[in-house]
């Protein structure tokens, strides 16, 4: 699920395809306790470019469409990619907020999209040294305070040392992997490290599994 569901027209078959997907990721979540005991969540990856970004943008979109209030965080500060994903100025942002150099008044871009608000990264010097204390886990509960979800991109596990910082700051966590990139003993390692963090691990979503379409089902994509 590499791409935004706004990328396409919201009645083309694609935007359709992704929605439903999104539906079945949403209610697989409900059913453990999002939105009740779990509403800090955060969508991460193993490595780069898995897709968990985009995903955490889909979902934001597709509850923001359902009625919901959420907040899209980007605590992927070594890569900002949602500021352009969502038209928005990428500074400041969530870095200038744990140095001390903004409020959250100047980092929460309203409404980028119908019931969602985004916190991009911002730019930082360093991006480990912001989450060594607390104050990560404040900043979620105040911007909790008056929406209903923040989905939090967090930093890949084996790239950014301040991943699990981020993690432990967290009410739940859901795994991205790509398809067919990862060895098994590699995933399994990967998921024992993050149950290890303390924060519970929702499941896990494959990403980019390719399928055989028929070429006459491809032209109505």
């Amino acid at each position: 699920m590499r791409d935004t569901i706004q990328k396409h027209a919201p009645k083309s078959r694609r935007s359709e395809v992704i929605a439903t997907e999104l539906g079945y990721l949403w209610s697989n979540l409900l059913q453990r306790g999002v939105g009740d005991t779990h509403r800090t969540v955060g969508l991460c990856a193993i490595g780069d470019d898995e897709g968990s970004n985009t995903l955490a943008a889909n979902l934001a979109l597709f509850l923001g469409s359902k009625g919901k209030r959420v907040a899209l965080v980007e605590a992927s500060l070594r890569r900002q990619t949602l500021a352009s994903v969502f038209q928005a100025t990428p500074s400041p942002g969530l870095a200038d907020l744990l140095a001390g150099k903004a409020v959250m008044r100047d980092v929460v871009r309203m409404q980028v999209t119908a019931g969602v608000d985004l916190v991009p990264a911002g730019e930082s010097a360093d991006p480990f040294w912001g989450f060594t204390d607390e104050k990560f886990r404040g900043i979620l509960q105040q911007i909790l305070v008056d929406r209903d979800l923040c989905l939090v991109d967090v930093p890949g596990l084996n790239r950014s040392p301040e991943a699990s910082l981020v993690i432990r700051s967290l009410d739940a966590v859901v795994l991205v992997v790509e398809a067919n990139r990862h060895r098994a003993d590699v995933v399994r390692r990967n998921v024992d490290h993050l149950r290890s963090l303390g924060t519970p691990v929702l499941g896990s979503v494959a990403n980019d599994i390719v399928h055989e379409v028929p070429i006459l089902v491809q032209k109505l994509l």
